[in-house]
């Protein structure tokens, strides 16, 4: 069961509040998100760190890549894709980069799922 998608995002943002606000854009784009953590990003100030999660809740791979796809395409539409990688026992693993989102706000994101931990 892929039960999440989990997101990383650097947001351009001066402060916790304003990209509190990109936030809110980025739920408009792909619906609720679940903020895992939220801090300025160590290597350049002028960034955000965020890791949060959406619901996902497929069991199938092909329909869950397809979703994944979807939903990062609200976002961007130039996407690096790695995998999906098919491990034994039908583990699937599918994630993705951009470098170049949609969102205002939004400098970079990477999305991953799988159905193991």
């Amino acid at each position: 069961m892929f039960k999440t998608i989990s997101w990383r995002m650097y947001i351009k943002a001066t402060s916790k509040e304003k990209a509190q606000k990109v936030i809110k854009q980025v739920k408009q784009e792909i619906g609720d998100i679940e903020v895992v953590s939220l801090q300025p990003y160590w290597k350049d100030e002028t960034l955000f760190e965020l890791n949060c999660e959406t619901p996902l809740m497929i069991e199938e791979p092909e329909i869950s890549v397809f979703e994944v796809l979807r939903l990062s395409n609200q976002m961007a539409n130039d996407i690096n894709v790695i995998g999906p990688v098919i491990y034994e026992n039908n583990r699937v693993q599918f994630e993705g980069v951009c470098s170049s989102p949609n969102v205002v706000g939004i400098h970079w994101f990477h999305f991953r799922i799988a159905n193991f931990n």
